[in-house]
């Protein structure tokens, strides 16, 4: 007689629910199960499948679950999808392509039928080959945590059974399933680990998928928890704008956190190994660059690290109003108001200039030949300027100024021009500048 499982969906109580319904033993035992817990749980079940067109006998799987629903009284949808044209349309592979077609599918119908998660049957033999998987690939932590019960909308309550315990349920419960013949071809590390590899470790450990769901477990537990101080160190060090991210690294973190940080402030799809060890690297040096992708590189400098795209989005100069809003997409606004000529020394970003000078002004970014007369200081060039402001070298290039042709009076942020300051009786102008994201251009 087969042991009685009783799954717990009170995670999902009141929830609607799309099943992922394949025809296969898991998703069977899970929509029967589901449909019996309804009332106990107060849910709203839907159901979906997804023919590949991969097997003759696909059309078959899809009657099937139909039936199946009528049966169970689940309302349900199915979509064909010819997932091997597609598949040499893209130059891919079958798993890939009809992985991609499904889920995004699935999304669809999630948000027709306003459903709350994606019921998925993956069992705790899925979550061993999950696991052995991504330590193929050489994950990190978050690779072997394995498949998580509820994560990015998708809940997958059958974890804690192996396939076995599921098929001599329906045995006993007098259910038919579907048999998905490419499951028995070891054409996919997949299918090669079911049918061979953890076969021959049970052979040695009898319990390896068991253990093998314990281990994802912990995994989980531990990451979890690295998670919560990654985000910790995140909110006071983590810095962005319209144009970069940063981190503060005037105090380095342990390794496993400042790993983690690195990870979610890149924006490098894929990260590698070595990538993230040269990064982690970087952090530890007072300067330096690498490159990371065709779109984005990263530089140590100051107390940052900078993550940077090589390319750039240009900012157009624009006109000055000196009575009223200027918009320069996407640096900064900057407000003007006549006022009294009294020089403002505790605001940076605000600066009462002398009107006269600011005839003809635009609000533009650096470039080559700008120069500034700093306050009690000789002409100089801009860039030195910046050097001795102890400026980091990727925010240069995104610090608003206001010029007239080559000559710079407000470096926002930063510092006036000596032409521009005030004097008893000048006609004045009061400058206020904000960014349109609330980042922040300037150091601390």
């Amino acid at each position: 007689m087969a042991q009685p499982l009783r799954p717990d969906f009170s995670d999902v109580r009141g929830r609607r629910l799309l099943i992922a319904l394949s025809g296969g033993a898991d998703s069977v035992a899970l929509a029967v199960m589901l449909a019996e817990a309804r009332k106990a749980y107060d849910l709203t079940l839907y159901a979906a499948h997804v023919d590949h067109g991969i097997r003759p006998e696909s059309q078959e799987d899809a009657r099937f679950c139909r039936s199946l629903c009528q049966r169970l009284g689940i309302p349900f949808e199915s979509v064909r999808f010819d997932v091997p044209a597609e598949a040499k349309k893209q130059h891919r592979g079958l798993e890939a392509v009809g992985r991609e077609l499904r889920y995004h599918w699935l999304r669809e119908v999630q948000n027709r039928t306003r459903s709350d998660f994606i019921v998925l049957a993956h069992h705790m033999d899925d979550q061993a080959e999950t696991v052995l998987m991504h330590l193929g690939r050489g994950a990190g932590p978050e690779g072997v945590c394995g498949m998580r019960r509820l994560s990015k909308g998708l809940y997958r309550p059958m974890l804690d059974y192996r396939k076995s315990e599921l098929v001599a349920w329906l045995v006993e419960r007098g259910f038919e399933w579907r048999e998905d013949s490419t499951n028995q071809i070891a054409d996919n590390p997949r299918n090669i680990l079911r049918l061979h590899g953890i076969p021959a470790l049970e052979q040695c450990y009898p319990q390896f998928v068991r253990a093998t769901a314990r281990f994802a477990q912990s995994s989980q537990i531990e990451s979890d928890f690295i998670g919560v101080l990654t985000r910790e160190y995140l909110t006071k060090t983590h810095g962005g704008n319209e144009f970069f991210t940063w981190l503060e690294l005037s105090e380095l973190p342990h390794r496993a956190i400042m790993r983690r940080a690195i990870r979610e402030v890149c924006s490098v799809e894929g990260l590698s190994w070595e990538q993230l060890n040269a990064l982690e690297s970087l952090c530890h040096e007072k300067r330096g660059k690498i490159d990371l992708s065709g779109e984005l590189m990263a530089e140590r400098t100051g107390n940052r690290i900078y993550f940077i795209p090589k390319k750039s989005k240009a900012i157009v100069p624009v006109s000055l109003s000196l009575d009223g809003e200027t918009a320069c997409k996407p640096l900064c606004t900057i407000t003007a108001a006549p006022c009294l000529p009294n020089p403002v020394k505790t605001d940076q970003s605000r600066q009462v200039l002398k009107a006269a000078t600011l005839r003809g002004a635009v609000i533009r970014t650096r470039r080559a030949g700008d120069r500034i007369r700093p306050l009690g200081c000789g002409d100089r060039l801009l860039s030195d300027y910046l050097t001795d402001k102890k400026v980091d070298r990727p925010l240069r290039d995104f610090i608003p100024l206001v010029a007239v042709g080559n000559r710079i009076h407000w470096v926002c942020g930063y510092g006036i021009s000596q032409e521009a300051a005030v004097s008893p009786g000048d006609e004045a102008v009061t400058l206020k500048y904000n960014e349109y994201n609330g980042g922040k251009h300037h150091a601390e």
